[in-house]
């Protein structure tokens, strides 16, 4: 089985990635900031739909293309820990305060999983840091995100990430998308070296027809937005909290989206079967 993990940042979203079927939400804010902690409210009321899957709430999806129809299980929901944007993912004793505090918050309402990393000035991960969220954390399993994609020594990198206890690493192959060939080769080579000591998740770009490669390879996670763009619903003389000019698109997880994808990665599982 290869499971499919939707990131979302909002409530909308949430609920198209239920519908095509996710086998996991990773629930954040501003995932146009990469992602950071989600609200509370946003998690209580995820968490109470997730609860009534199967019983007041039962969901069937179907996909256009293949026609075939599955009932939705209930997802797991990770919870994204990041006080702050900015990509050097470098933070003060106070910021780890802070999402220390989160964490305990989240975890206290009944979340499944944590997502988080950090690294030190010399692009290296943060052993303390992380060695904090961890402990804090237990018995919840953490995810370490993509600021492993920012990493100087790869391999040295994952090593310390597989000893800190954390059994995921999220990452996009070092490149800006799983789609580039040194992308696939680089996890290739991490399937090959530690695929029995951490779970590798391809994410950032995947669509169905890349996928197929990750499938293939043996990854056990695959991670996606299946994010589309809409309009806003009013029109604007300017860009509230926007540092760029121009028009706002706002972007929101798509229920067909991860149905195709949902239907790519089951298709090509059935298709490894009979090539064996």
């Amino acid at each position: 089985m290869v499971k499919l993990e939707v990131c979302i940042d909002s409530l909308e979203s949430a609920i198209n990635a239920i519908h095509g079927g996710a086998d996991e939400l990773e629930v954040c804010s501003s995932l146009a900031e990469g992602g950071l902690t989600p609200t509370v409210g946003l998690v209580k009321l995820i968490l109470h739909m997730v609860q009534n899957i199967g019983t007041v709430m039962p969901i069937h999806h179907t996909c256009s293309e293949c026609k075939c129809t599955e009932l939705t299980a209930k997802p797991s929901v990770n919870i994204m820990i990041r006080c702050r944007a900015g990509s050097d993912f470098c933070y003060t004793p106070l910021e780890v305060e802070t999402m220390l505090l989160d964490l305990v918050k989240m975890k206290n309402m009944g979340v499944n999983r944590f997502v988080f990393g950090a690294l030190t000035s010399e692009q290296e991960v943060d052993v303390d840091t992380c060695a904090k969220i961890i402990a804090k954390a237990k018995p919840l399993p953490v995810t370490f995100h993509r600021a492993f994609d920012m990493c100087k020594n790869t391999l040295v990198s994952l090593e310390k990430i597989v000893k800190l206890g954390f059994d995921r690493v999220l990452t996009s192959g070092q490149r800006p998308s799983v789609g580039d060939h040194e992308a696939l080769q680089l996890i290739t080579d991490l399937m090959g070296f530690y695929k029995d000591k951490i779970h590798i998740m391809p994410g950032a770009g995947i669509n169905t027809e890349n996928v197929k490669k990750y499938v293939k390879l043996g990854c056990p996670l695959i991670h996606s937005s299946c994010k589309v763009a809409k309009e806003p619903k009013i029109d604007k003389s300017l860009n509230m909290g926007m540092e760029t000019a121009g028009p706002e698109i706002i972007y929101y997880t798509d229920k067909n989206s991860v149905i195709r994808l949902r239907c790519a990665i089951r298709n090509e599982l059935l298709q490894k079967h009979y090539d064996l």
